[in-house]
Formats: structure tokens, sequence, C-alpha cells
């Protein structure tokens, strides 16, 4: 098994699923730089179930965020015929990138 963490951008709206045993999970990607400025990106499967799939669907596409945890390889085969392939995290733990503070230190309307 490995784990990993990953920092980047959500490429598009995460998505909420449920499973076939009626829990709630999310989905969604993030756009993560490996190289240099000119290298397209890696991008990274998030898998998050629970409470982590509610915090992951409070952000939008654009939005920068960490993950964690364990690592899996899913690939199928696209409507092209195509065999497809990503790595994916199976999140413990998400992150977001958002300020909760402004720079001066001093809390934001609504922040806790």
């Amino acid at each position: 098994m490995m784990q990993s963490a990953a920092y980047g951008r959500l490429g598009q709206e995460p998505r909420s699923i449920q499973t076939q045993s009626g829990n709630a999970m999310a989905v969604a990607s993030i756009a993560v730089s490996v190289g240099e400025h000119d290298e397209p990106p890696l991008w990274i499967g998030i898998l998050a179930f629970g409470k982590l799939a509610d915090d992951l669907l409070r952000h939008q596409k654009g939005d920068m965020v960490s993950a964690s945890g364990r690592v899996q390889r899913s690939s199928w085969t696209n409507s092209a015929g195509e065999k497809r392939e990503q790595l994916q995290i199976v999140a413990d733990s998400i992150i977001s990138s958002r300020l909760t503070r402004p720079p001066t230190g001093q809390r934001r309307e609504g922040s806790k």
C-alpha cells in the first residue's frame, strides 16, 4: 500500500455519488505541477467518504486543496474504446487552501 499527499487546483466541481451501500462519496480531480512551468500538470483523482466528502463538496472548480491518503490506480475503457488510467488518492485528510484569516491576522466576518 502506498500513502501520498498532493496539492493542486480542482479541475472541475466535485461530484457527489452515493455508494451501493448508501454511503456518501465525493470525487474530484486536481492538477498537480510536477515539473517545469511549461510541462502539463499531472491529474490525480480524489475520493472522499463521509465527513471528508462533505468537506470536498464545499469546494469549487479552481480551488487549491491538499489531499492525503492511500493511493490506488483506476483503469477503464472510454467510449472511444481507449484504455485510460488514473492515480487516485482515497483521502484521509483534505485541507483547503482558502484563507481563513486576512494577512493582518484579523478574523474575517463569519469565521470561527
